[in-house]
């Protein structure tokens, strides 16, 4: 009885490692720049994207023009897009989750 009960507690602790896993590598793409988000090009979920593409354009309060916020650290799939046009964020800011390739 007692090695069933450690057997059961070993999948237990294991599926919930295979669970937790996927999420583990999950990359959090920060804004490098304060503003408000913009529709214009914005990344959307499920897009494939290469290294270094712009996902997230802002208008900046210093000089009002659009830059680019955020770029794919690396070649992904977007997994989950955390800002939408018209938000403010700021610098550091998580904005795009992206599962790389």
């Amino acid at each position: 009885m007692r090695r069933l009960g450690l057997v059961l507690v070993t999948m237990v602790v294991l599926g919930a490692n295979a669970i937790a896993a996927p999420q583990a590598d999950v990359v959090e793409v920060k804004s490098s720049l304060a503003g408000i988000v913009l529709a214009d090009d914005l990344v959307e979920m499920g897009v494939r994207v290469e290294d270094a593409q712009p996902l997230v354009y802002v208008r900046t309060a210093l000089t009002g023009l659009k830059s680019v916020a955020a770029r794919a650290p690396r070649e992904g799939v977007v997994h989950e897009v955390l800002v939408r046009p018209g938000q403010r964020v700021e610098r550091g800011d998580v904005v795009v989750r992206l599962l790389p390739r």
